[in-house]
Order: C-alpha cells, then sequence, then structure tokens
C-alpha cells in the first residue's frame, strides 16, 4: 500500500517502517508486538534518516500510560443508554454513506478545518496536503464515509480495510453540527459494517502523544476499548542525549510562549516520560516474576503451590 503511494518502507524485525514526522513507526495499521535490537535499530535509523523509531513489544492486562484503541465485538444493545440515544437521534437528524474520495477532496476542506477548533496543540494540514491525503493510490484498499446534516457534510472518516481488519485514519466532525449526534451516528455505522457485518476489528490508533481531541474517550463509550502496552523508542545517539538533557529541564519549557516548537518538544517529552515509564515496569515485572519462581521453588510444596 505504501510502495503504491510512492512512499519509502523499510523492512526490519520481521515488520515493516514508515516514516512519520521525521519519525520511523511500523508500517502495518494493525498493531503487532515487534521484537527489535539495538543493532537492528541503529540500521533502521541509518537507512531512513529518522530522528528515532517507536513501537511496542508487548500487550499487558493491566492500565499502562500507552494503549491502542481497538474494536473486536460491536452490540448496540450492549452500550450504555445514553449513547444509545445519542446514536438514535443521530440517524434522525443525518445520514451515513460511502463518499468518493474525488469527491471529498474537492468538497470537504471546509469541514477538515473546523473540526480544529475543537483541537489543543494542533494546527491543520495544508488544502495541498488534504487533497493528498484524500487522492489516494487508485485500488488501495481505503474507504471513505460522509455524515451528512440536511445535505452539508459534517463529518468524514477515512479507513483502510485489510483482510482481516479495519483501521480508521482520520476522523473529522464539523462542530458546528454535532448537536444532531453525527459522531455517534458515524461510529455506529462504522463499527456495525466492520465488525457486526464483515467481522473485522477495528483499530483507531494510539495514544496521542502531542495532539489534544478526547477522542480516545469518545470512543470508549462507543464500544471501543483500550488494549495496553508497553512503549520502546530507540533514538539516535546525538538525539537520546538532547532529550536526556531536556528531560532534566523540561520544568523551564513552561516559561516559553506557546509556539510549534513548543508544542513539539513537549510532546517529545511526554514521549519520554512513557518510555522510562514503561521500562519501569518491565523491570519490574522481570523481578516479579523472578521472585515468584524463586518463591515457588522453595515454597511451592509447603503451600500447596506447584512450578508451571
Amino acid at each position: 500500500m505504501l510502495k503504491e503511494t510512492n512512499q519509502p518502507v523499510y523492512e526490519m524485525g520481521g515488520a515493516y517502517w514508515r516514516l512519520y514526522q521525521n519519525a520511523l513507526v511500523p508500517a502495518s495499521l494493525k498493531p503487532e508486538p515487534i521484537q527489535l535490537d539495538l543493532k537492528e535499530a541503529r540500521e533502521l535509523l541509518a537507512q531512513s534518516g529518522a530522528l528515532f523509531l517507536r513501537y511496542f513489544t508487548r500487550i499487558v492486562r493491566y492500565p499502562t500510560a500507552f494503549w491502542y484503541t481497538a474494536c473486536g465485538e460491536y452490540n448496540y444493545s450492549n452500550l450504555p443508554q445514553k449513547v444509545r440515544g445519542s446514536i438514535r437521534r443521530g440517524y434522525k437528524s443525518c445520514s451515513v454513506e460511502r463518499v468518493d474520495p474525488a469527491w471529498l477532496a474537492d468538497h470537504g476542506y471546509q469541514c477538515y478545518l473546523a473540526a480544529f477548533s475543537r483541537y489543543r496543540n494542533s494546527e491543520p494540514e495544508s488544502r495541498e496536503k488534504f487533497d493528498e491525503m484524500c487522492r489516494v493510490a487508485p485500488g488501495a484498499p481505503f474507504e471513505f464515509w460522509g455524515v451528512f446534516v440536511e445535505g452539508h457534510l459534517a463529518g468524514f472518516a477515512k479507513n483502510v480495510v485489510g483482510h482481516d481488519y479495519a483501521a480508521t485514519l482520520v476522523l473529522k466532525l464539523d462542530p458546528n453540527f454535532m448537536h444532531a449526534s453525527t459522531g455517534p451516528a458515524l461510529q455506529d455505522t462504522l463499527l456495525k459494517t466492520y465488525v457486526s457485518q464483515q467481522g473485522k476489528p477495528v483499530y483507531a490508533g494510539f495514544r496521542s502523544i502531542i495532539h489534544d481531541t478526547n477522542m480516545h474517550d469518545f470512543l470508549l463509550k462507543s464500544g471501543y476499548s483500550r488494549v495496553y502496552c508497553d512503549l520502546k523508542v530507540v533514538y539516535r545517539p546525538t538525539v537520546g542525549k538532547f532529550v536526556n538533557f531536556l528531560y532534566k529541564c523540561r520544568s523551564y519549557l513552561d516559561r516559553f510562549p506557546e509556539s510549534r516548537l513548543k508544542r513539539n518538544l513537549e510532546g517529545l517529552l511526554t514521549q519520554e516520560e512513557i518510555r522510562r515509564l514503561a521500562e519501569l515496569d518491565r523491570k519490574h515485572a522481570i523481578r516479579s516474576t523472578f521472585l515468584e519462581r524463586i518463591a515457588r521453588s522453595v515454597w511451592g510444596n509447603r503451600y500447596g503451590v506447584t512450578e508451571k
């Protein structure tokens, strides 16, 4: 898919990787753990020119600072009553239907711009970038959906559909029409189509590190759940030194005026904080497992516990 759109793709550790905002991330939109050693990571950085690479190595069953959002089962009847009411109101006030990407490129930019009025720490892309986002490679597995209120485009979603999953890449809602419950209606249509009818889990991306949209909180009410995982970040040596220095001085960042540079640095430090928390959690898990094995070997028979 990325090769069809002339985006560079790199292969390492049994996975494909792509560039995203000067970082290297897994190319697959289906989240999967990746095992990568330091030598392989540095080779990837050298090949791509990226400042750092980011991925996860394991899924856990307890809350962590990093996660992705997914829906593997969808049943309208199991949703909270308030959410079901919003969905019913949405279908009375609006309609949801597939849209042609070329049509969206010509008519969707104002809706896209309006959506950003709700966001903090985020700015819209240019008209040219929006046009590029819509006019994808012919035959690529993208599907676009629009939600309409009295003929006006009130929101849209861009999804990629694989043979065993679907992923929402972009979802934007015009706040001027949100009183019509456009979001609940759009989400219900997406989940009914892909999860209920096609039997495919839908992934809605990882926790946003820079952008503050409250979107993931909205998704949790709409049938999605959080899948907790760790976060691995490998920096170029010089970048790693800079991040380490900046992290020690992070309290001084609040003194600077708001700017795109400040927001990017804050996002970089938030990512580093999550990485450090994940590393501590990993060390704790290793230590706990080690101590548990010792306890079972020493006291297992005494307390009726056997080695698994």
